[in-house]
């Protein structure tokens, strides 16, 4: 009996072992890669060898006699390349082979891109990843992020029509943030934050047009408060001290100072905001304070809301015709500006000799000064302010100004105390 159940089962399994062995063949990879290869090596061979054999494997076309094979394979090939496109060029490559299905991949200007809305990544004429984020019309819009070709973050926030619209923040190629805050087509606006490359807060407050403008405060490098106050086109606006008490005065720049007196004038230089000052002594008032009338601004640029100025025909276009011009000597506090600047490696004054002692490192007694040093000054009057520019020559242009208030606005002053 068993040799008859040794004999059935070893007649079922000759029969199923075949079958078996070709289910695991037919199942494997290697199998249907082999047959997909011969398959298109066949194809391709046959669809290649375009050799016409009689006339009726010729199309015709005008004059001309077109091999039909010819004709078929360039059809293919014409599909082929148009796949390859498809593929490269629309989302449809990413949405296969990308690990992030719901997000497409496109080049800065491919055709499918001017068609769809929705989260994208756009790739730049060198293939580098530009852009992740919202896409709308072709155009980055909504919150995304924008990356350099060395692939370090530049901005990462909302855009509009392809520019930096809303709020974000901008960042150095060491990836240190450079601004957080307002913008407006890619120009800082509104409030904000400005940092400087070693990560330390520079200015925070308001900015127009990519300029600090408004109330703000600066910092210096080590991150410390330096003034409190007004800007406008990226510059103080000195004018707002005239007239405060210098305790006032204390409360509105912070920064580092150096006392600078003779036996008949003193000034106080603010050396991190590069301006110096004069006050009226305010012993004989009511208040025994002293009042800021005149600041010194060691800079070649007035700001305005019009814009920068820096040549005296442009001073001339906004104040009108100067009150004054002509030479003139300096005062203790124009000697100690140009002293300064020539320090410091700025403006086109030469240095001015000046003989002093120092009893602390920021408090000077000075003896004496070349008071026979020659500026040419163009002065002009505008809303109860007098601006002095100061130049080396008559024909050059102003190295610094001062901002002084008008005889009638200093006696309104004095009577209001």
């Amino acid at each position: 009996m068993n040799k008859i159940w040794t004999t059935l089962l070893s007649t079922v399994q000759s029969k199923i072992t075949p079958l078996w062995t070709r289910i695991r063949l037919w199942t494997t990879r290697a199998y249907w890669e082999n047959r997909g290869i011969t398959t298109l090596r066949q194809f391709f061979s046959k669809l290649f060898n375009i050799r016409p054999r009689d006339k009726t494997d010729y199309y015709p076309f005008l004059s001309w006699l077109v091999s039909k094979r010819l004709a078929f394979a360039l059809v293919v090939l014409i599909g082929l390349v148009s796949l390859f496109y498809i593929f490269v060029f629309s989302p449809v490559s990413s949405t296969i082979f990308s690990e992030s299905a719901t997000v497409p991949t496109f080049r800065y200007n491919s055709i499918p891109l001017k068609f769809y809305n929705g989260q994208a990544q756009i790739l730049a004429a060198d293939g580098h990843l530009a852009y992740v984020g919202s896409v709308q019309d072709a155009a980055a819009a909504g919150n995304g992020k924008l990356y350099r070709a060395d692939g370090s973050l530049l901005y990462s926030g909302e855009f509009s029509d392809s520019k930096y619209n809303g709020q974000g923040s901008l960042f150095y190629q060491d990836g240190v943030l450079r601004y957080v805050g307002g913008f407006v087509d890619n120009l800082f606006e509104g409030e904000g934050q400005l940092y400087r490359q070693s990560g330390v807060l520079e200015y925070e407050g308001g900015f127009l047009k990519g300029q600090k403008s408004g109330a703000g405060i600066l910092y210096n490098s080590g991150g410390n408060t330096i003034f409190t106050g007004n800007f406008l086109a990226d510059r103080l606006i000195y004018s707002e001290f005239l007239g405060k008490t210098t305790a006032q005065v204390a409360t509105m720049y912070t920064g580092s100072t150096s006392v600078y007196s003779s036996s008949t004038e003193h000034c106080v230089s603010m050396d991190e905001i590069n301006a110096v000052y004069t006050a009226d002594d305010g012993s004989d008032t009511l208040s025994e304070e002293w009042v800021l009338t005149e600041v010194l601004v060691e800079d070649s640029v007035f700001p305005t809301t019009q814009g920068e100025i820096s040549s005296i025909n442009e001073l001339t276009g906004y104040f009108g015709d100067p009150v004054y011009l002509g030479y003139t000597w300096p005062t203790l506090t124009e000697a100690v500006a140009v002293r300064a600047m020539s320090e410091a490696g700025k403006g086109r004054f030469a240095d001015i000799d000046m003989e002093m002692t120092s009893s602390l490192r920021d408090v000077h007694s000075v003896s004496s000064y070349d008071k026979n040093y020659e500026f040419y000054i163009y002065v002009y009057e505008m809303d109860g302010l007098t601006y002095t520019f100061y130049c080396d020559s008559s024909t050059s242009p102003f190295s610094m100004y001062s901002i002084t208030m008008s005889t009638a606005q200093e006696s309104a002053g004095e009577g209001g105390e």
